[in-house]
């Protein structure tokens, strides 16, 4: 067993090493464009905000910090549910053909979204800083709160994953969905909303609590958001485990539609 387990971390760690290699070579300025990437994917809504076309209410902290360490924590909800749904669709040769595990693509998965989080994050510490913002001691716990998020995401990438073989307008749709989520989470305006029925709807969408309850740990230690944050949490476990057991029950039917396909 333990000499098993040795061999799927190393088949990880070598995946993990292929897929970062690949990703930066493709790119003339390599490992740069994770620092430009959210520079760049914030100034529309910086010029909007300056402009008073949109008003993002309190924020708390400087608007463009806001925005950015906002934007990062959605894209880490997002790519990691964009690489996982694709595991099966991407993996399909190698999981048809070898041995190999859909858990160590997971692992793989999972390991190389976390390197390429953690390295514009980097980015977010240094811009808060610069705009005099006070880092909580809080913020320690910063990448624990973050596994919650990277449940629910996981989960959902694991369940579309499916349906990216069996039902790819079904899987399309929702992935449309995923990214109009983003405009009913508190990203690049302040949680508390003037607008009721919005209001309504991003105090009953856990991921004002999973984007949230981070963001204020890291930047003013509030623990306002903590009652929805733990119930969000909760959700968010109880899903990814469903979501598991449905994807490693229904995936060697799956595997086998694409034989016959």
């Amino acid at each position: 067993m333990k000499e098993q387990s040795k061999v799927h971390w190393f088949l990880v760690w070598q995946l993990v090493k292929v897929a970062l290699t690949i990703q930066f070579k493709k790119s003339f300025i390599g490992i740069t464009w994770l620092f430009l990437a959210p520079i760049l994917a914030i100034i529309a809504w910086v010029l909007l905000h300056g402009a008073g076309v949109i008003n993002p209410g309190d924020t708390g902290i400087p608007y463009p910090a806001y925005v950015l360490l906002s934007m990062s924590l959605w894209g880490f909800f997002s790519d990691a549910y964009t690489g996982t749904s694709h595991i099966l669709l991407n993996n399909s040769r190698i999981l048809l053909t070898t041995s190999t595990s859909s858990n160590v693509l997971m692992l793989e998965a999972i390991i190389v979204h976390l390197i390429r989080f953690s390295i514009p994050m980097l980015l977010n510490v240094f811009v808060l800083i610069a705009f005099d913002v006070d880092l909580h001691w809080l913020g320690l716990l910063f990448p624990i709160a973050l596994l919650p998020l990277l449940l629910l995401s996981a989960g959902a990438g694991l369940i579309v994953g499916l349906f990216r073989v069996v039902a790819i307008d079904l899987a399309n749709i929702i992935d449309h969905g995923v990214r109009f989520l983003m405009f009913l989470t508190p990203i690049i305006y302040a949680p508390k909303l003037e607008i009721p029925w919005i209001g309504t709807i991003v105090n009953y969408n856990p991921l004002t609590y999973l984007i949230g309850m981070p963001r204020d740990m890291l930047t003013n230690g509030s623990m306002e958001l903590l009652p929805g944050f733990m119930m969000s949490t909760l959700l968010s476990g109880v899903f990814f485990s469903v979501a598991y057991v449905i994807f490693t029950r229904s995936e060697k039917k799956i595997l086998e539609r694409l034989i016959n396909n």
